[in-house]
């Protein structure tokens, strides 16, 4: 039986509009299954940044960051080319006796002078940028509060303030937004194990070696995910730096998370590579 052109067009229209209903229908139950979390102020930092989630202060008791696996022989030998095209020299590190490390009591009654990071440079991913207080937050879920870093909404990596300063014993961390604001951090997944980072306090700088990279699913992820993955950013007993930013470039689905200790190159050591960087996929 042959179907009228009309009641056909009619048919044709009918499973459009169904097919519309169903799509937005199953928008709407993932929204409504969206993490709070995603839920955040500032519209463009949806793009950028996600914050890591962590127990607000007081209310629980930090579980602290995860045991590093035990330190590799050596350091990644530096590249011999030294054409100046893409090379980035970093300073020398500045360095002085720690107090901690030397022989004899130590001395009283001198109050230690607390060396909050300025200035973040990696010569492998050629970024040489400042370095600013983060935004903390706390945010609700469920009844129970939340706190969260936000990453600067300019071209400078975000110190989180209650981290552990430069030279003691602790967890400093940086974090940065990858795909807007300047893109701090938009070449942190090119870096490998070995590479260098220099974190400056005024003209007193301290050199960092990467031992560990890790990438995490978090966006969607249940707030229990979202607190296991914050731990990296949690105090630990031995002094490192831990750089946090969003993965990846396209979007923010995953975190990335790069942990690095300390390395003493010497006074007058120098060190230069061919940086590694990456070109972006274009944003869809």
């Amino acid at each position: 039986m042959r179907i009228p052109l009309k009641a056909s067009s009619l048919i044709i229209g009918l499973g459009i509009l169904i097919s519309l209903a169903a799509a937005v229908s199953g928008l709407a139950d993932a929204q409504a299954h969206t993490s709070p979390f995603e839920k955040v102020d500032d519209p463009d930092q949806s793009d950028g940044f996600d914050p890591m989630i962590v127990p607000a202060a007081g209310l629980a008791e930090p579980q602290g960051a995860p045991t590093l696996p035990p330190p590799t022989s050596g350091l990644r030998e530096a590249a011999q080319n030294t054409s100046p095209t893409g090379v980035i020299r970093a300073s020398p590190p500045i360095t002085s006796p720690d107090p901690a490390a030397g022989e004899g009591p130590r001395p009283t009654a001198t109050p230690s002078t607390i060396w909050t990071p300025d200035r973040i440079v990696i010569p492998a991913i050629q970024l040489d940028a400042p370095v600013v207080p983060a935004t903390l937050k706390e945010v609700e879920s469920g009844g129970k509060l939340y706190q969260q870093w936000a990453a600067p909404d300019v071209k400078a990596s975000g110190w989180h303030t209650t981290s552990a300063p430069l030279g003691v014993a602790g967890n400093t961390v940086l974090n940065g937004h990858h795909n807007i604001h300047g893109e701090v951090f938009g070449h942190l997944v090119d870096l490998e194990k070995g590479d260098l980072i220099w974190v400056y306090s005024g003209a007193r700088s301290y050199v960092y070696r990467i031992i560990l990279i890790t990438i995490l699913p978090e966006r969607w992820q249940p707030v229990a995910v979202r607190l296991a993955n914050a731990q990296w950013i949690q105090p630990s007993q031995d002094k490192r730096l831990t750089l946090v930013t969003c993965w990846p470039y396209a979007s923010n689905t995953h975190r990335l998370v790069i942990v690095a200790t300390p390395v003493n190159l010497g006074v007058n050591e120098d060190f230069e590579m061919i940086p590694r960087l990456t070109p972006h996929p274009p944003v869809n």
